[in-house]
């Protein structure tokens, strides 16, 4: 997978089609490669996205006051007039970009829960059987990450060390394959090493093996 660091870049994106978005003060979207798409919830595609709302208005009301350009995403974004461009800088926005990225992406890697679920059902009935063993998500994602293709959509920053992302898979067939073959690889190892001992299977890692087919 790829890796795209929003703590060290910034989006670019077209000046005339943002602030015609802006203007229209309708739910949009911005992918994590600029593109501008207008919906919300299921009318948007699975791709990653640093923003997914209603932007604020640089017009105002005679209720609000007007927003500047540069906190027109939200106060966590800095957004900048470039000319032809604007760019847009969310690395300090990880919780909007969670709130924009969970109902799309694969998983999320949060640095306070690690990953607590997949967003597809098969890659978590592997889990539940091979956790039997020890095997968690972190071990499963690490996988895919460097099996599979797709992109992680992080805010990394290694003084103090932190680390959120958000994953898509470009093929989730492909990634059911990669991460059964990487489990049953696993598993044989340690039948082959005695780490595990068929004879002395408690129930649930019994039902495991026979779900990976390995008894």
């Amino acid at each position: 997978m790829t890796f795209k660091n929003l703590m060290k870049q910034e989006i670019k994106v077209d000046k005339k089609s943002f602030l015609n978005a802006v203007n229209a003060q309708k739910p949009m979207a911005i992918t994590a490669e600029g593109e501008i798409l207008f919906g919300e919830g299921e009318e948007l595609p699975a791709q990653p996205y640093i923003f997914v709302g209603k932007p604020a208005s640089l017009t105002g009301s005679a209720l609000t006051p007007p927003t500047p350009l540069k906190k027109i995403l939200g106060e966590n974004y800095d957004v900048k007039d470039e000319g032809e461009h604007v760019s847009i800088y969310a690395g300090r926005a990880w919780q909007e970009l969670l709130a924009a990225n969970e109902p799309y992406a694969l998983y999320l890697d949060t640095t306070a829960d690690g990953i607590a679920e997949f967003n597809d059902k098969v890659l978590e009935d592997l889990v539940w059987y091979s956790c039997e063993f020890g095997l968690n998500y972190r071990e499963i994602a690490d996988h895919l990450e460097k099996a599979v293709e797709g992109t992680v959509v992080c805010v990394e920053n290694e003084k103090p060390y932190s680390f959120n992302g958000a994953a898509y898979v470009e093929d989730i067939a492909k990634a059911r394959d990669e991460a059964r073959n990487f489990i049953v690889r696993t598993l044989k190892e340690r039948l082959k090493k005695g780490t595990i001992d068929p004879d002395t299977l408690e129930e649930e890692e019994e039902e495991a093996l026979r779900y990976f087919g390995l008894i």
